[in-house]
């Protein structure tokens, strides 16, 4: 099979499949089939734009095959109210119930994050979830050694977070909060968009948590110490190519919120 294969029977010469290809590898000439560009294979990302946006379902693409490609229902778009409440409502929620996160909905909300864009379609973002009490416990241990020799050798931090260190040490879990899961991204140390798509991810992971009736709250400190203490690093245990480029805390709040708060006003700048 080509890597793009064109059913002739079906296809209206629309040229959309072409429009549309971001790496301009799609040949569309008037009243005549698409076809693809000779040497293809090395520009092609595998966004499957192509396959998406055809009317007809006329395009099947080697790595992205048509009936694998699920199609878009209009009765299950949201529309913008609906949008700007969920992103709206969405809250840092830093207490939670004592309830495990079901890994079957993890799992299904890693599924739905893996569609946040990645640069060059790369798709590189890895998921490591932890949700062992224990080995969260042990994270929050390991947690407040870091706070210690943070704050021992950094005067801002110490000026920053002292309050924390105080009330970590007389046994409040402020490192995660007591969150029951922890959903960590990481991918290849040195990637230059690595943190962009990793963030993205977790933005996408967070709405969509937020919709199924969890709460999350990114891990700052978590985040700060992942890749630098070695104690931490011994628990995350990533390949040594590899390293953390975000994390949120997350569970079931415990406090249901009743009301969206006010924020600043945005600050736009217009050019035409």
């Amino acid at each position: 099979m080509s890597l793009l294969e064109v059913n002739k029977e079906t296809c209206t010469k629309c040229g959309t499949c072409a429009a549309v290809c971001p790496g301009g590898i799609i040949l569309f000439r008037e009243n005549r089939h698409p076809r693809l560009l000779p040497v293809t294979e090395d520009f092609c990302v595998r966004c499957g734009h192509c396959v998406a946006v055809c009317p007809t379902g006329s395009l099947t693409h080697a790595d992205i095959p048509l009936e694998q490609c699920v199609e878009l229902k209009d009765a299950q778009q949201i529309d913008l109210q609906q949008c700007e409440q969920l992103v709206k409502s969405r809250r840092s929620i830093r207490k939670y119930r004592d309830k495990e996160v079901p890994r079957e909905l993890m799992k299904k909300l890693i599924d739905i994050a893996r569609y946040a864009p990645t640069g060059h379609n790369d798709q590189k973002v890895r998921w490591l979830v932890i949700d062992g009490k224990d080995k969260l416990k042990q994270i929050e241990a390991v947690g407040l050694d870091w706070m210690r020799e943070a704050t021992n050798n950094n005067p801002f931090i110490a000026e920053l977070f002292s309050g924390v260190l105080r009330r970590m040490e007389a046994g409040r879990p402020d490192f995660i909060r007591g969150a029951p899961a922890l959903a960590v991204v990481y991918g290849d140390k040195g990637n230059t968009l690595g943190s962009v798509d990793c963030t993205l991810a977790l933005g996408y992971f967070d709405l969509a948590a937020n919709a199924a009736g969890l709460g999350c709250c990114w891990a700052g400190f978590f985040m700060m110490a992942a890749n630098t203490f070695p104690a931490l690093k011994e628990v995350v245990a990533l390949p040594e190519d590899q390293q953390v480029y975000g994390a949120l805390m997350v569970g079931y709040p415990k406090y249901k919120y009743q009301r969206i708060p006010v924020r600043k006003t945005p600050d736009i700048t217009w050019r035409s």
